[in-house]
């Protein structure tokens, strides 16, 4: 089975409010991923921070939308990923974030066909940069080196990666582009200033 999971928990400081739930082209983002994504796991979780509100993530989500609430005791993308892991039924999950409006839905299922005999893959760029939320993970192998970074205390998303054994790394200039020239896949929001520059991009 695979799962969808997108992380909404973040603290948007930069963007000065919630923007999982920030208006884009007549609906909130978070639906924009969702509507995309959906199709391409057999379950979807949405996985949001403390300070967050279900009922305002519950009016705006189809019913079969899976929405839990951060439980661990620190914050971060990785603290939403093992929420939602202790939740998630299926052996594969995407990872993505709520900020990325036009990822693509070829490329995700391009990972997911990726991490076949793996327990991961992860796109990396040239100069070695990695995008770990937007990637596809062995939920088992993610539980496993989640518990060793928590033992470990470092915390992030790029420590997590490192503890998965058999990481397919996925080379984004020569396996992504020709799926998405633009790379638009992995563009992100942070500020209002990034929500204006990308109204009526496709």
């Amino acid at each position: 089975m695979r799962a969808i999971i997108v992380l909404a928990g973040g603290q948007s400081s930069r963007f000065g409010r919630d923007k999982a739930l920030v208006d884009f082209e007549g609906k909130p983002l978070i639906e924009h991923i969702i509507g995309k994504l959906q199709k391409l796991g057999d379950e979807c979780i949405v996985s949001i921070g403390k300070g967050h509100t279900v009922e305002d993530y519950r009016r705006v989500l189809p019913y079969d939308i899976s929405i839990v609430q951060d439980t661990v005791s620190f914050q971060g993308p990785l603290a939403g990923f093992m929420t939602a892991l202790g939740s998630c039924n299926s052996n594969l999950c995407f990872l993505g974030a709520c900020d990325m409006p036009f990822i693509e839905p070829k490329v995700v299922e391009y990972l997911f066909n990726e991490c076949s005999n793996r327990s991961g893959a992860v796109p990396r760029w040239r100069d070695g940069r990695l995008e770990p939320l937007h990637a596809v993970y062995d939920c088992s192998a993610a539980r496993s080196a989640s518990r060793q970074v928590i033992d470990e205390r470092v915390l992030n998303m790029i420590s997590l990666v490192d503890h998965i054994p058999r990481i397919r790394f996925v080379d984004v200039e020569h396996e992504i582009a020709p799926l998405n020239p633009s790379l638009n896949t992995f563009r992100n929001l942070n500020t209002p200033t990034d929500l204006d520059d990308i109204q009526g991009v496709s």
